[in-house]
């Protein structure tokens, strides 16, 4: 379902669930079937709602076998691009070991940007773009953090023209490169009808 508003704390936590969940050494198919698995859950959730085992077993079950992305990857700067959610959820993602960034939208929809592999606690996640803070909270869910990336905002221009991320809580610290972020998530962008 298409948001124009902006995202609550909750609904943005369950918005999490749509980007790319899997470690990087799954394969590709389970990565497919978990991201379809997370869309149902988050259309029709909760788990115990008949309409989400519905779509599991009609999108992802009966899907699985032959199930390849809409958008194959991208390479380029460890940035790539794929698609999710039967190819409506579109996204832009970098990795380095157990820290991941992605940037993913939905068509009607802002953009959300989405950071993996921080063990802290939520409220204490910085993350800083080229030295500079950014002022925004992240949700968290699952082992993730997630906030808005709405266009105009400082969060989206930082991510389209940095050179690095460096990401901090009260329990680690790390950095991604930003190299290649800006062709990556414009991709995405267009893809879901949005101009930085």
């Amino acid at each position: 379902m298409p948001r124009t508003a902006p995202l609550r704390p909750c609904a943005l936590a369950l918005a999490l669930l749509l980007a790319p969940l899997a470690p990087a050494h799954a394969q590709a198919e389970g990565e497919q079937m978990q991201l379809c698995v997370n869309s149902c859950l988050y259309h029709f959730g909760p788990a115990s709602n008949p309409r989400y085992h519905a779509c599991v077993a009609e999108q992802c079950e009966q899907a699985a076998p032959s199930r390849q992305p809409a958008q194959p990857p991208s390479q380029g700067a460890g940035w790539r691009n794929g698609t999710a959610d039967g190819g409506r959820t579109h996204y832009a993602r970098v990795q380095s070991g157990r820290l991941a960034l992605s940037y993913m939208c939905q068509r009607g929809s802002e953009g959300l940007v989405a950071v993996e592999g921080m063990a802290g606690s939520p409220g204490s996640l910085v993350l800083r773009i080229d030295g500079r803070r950014m002022a925004q909270p992240f949700a968290a869910s699952g082992g993730m953090r997630a906030t808005q990336a709405a266009r105009g905002s400082a969060m989206l221009a930082g991510l389209l023209g940095g050179s690095g991320v460096e990401l901090a809580d009260d329990r680690g610290r790390g950095s991604l490169p930003l190299a290649g972020s800006g062709r990556a998530i414009r991709a995405a962008m267009a893809a879901c009808g949005l101009r930085p």
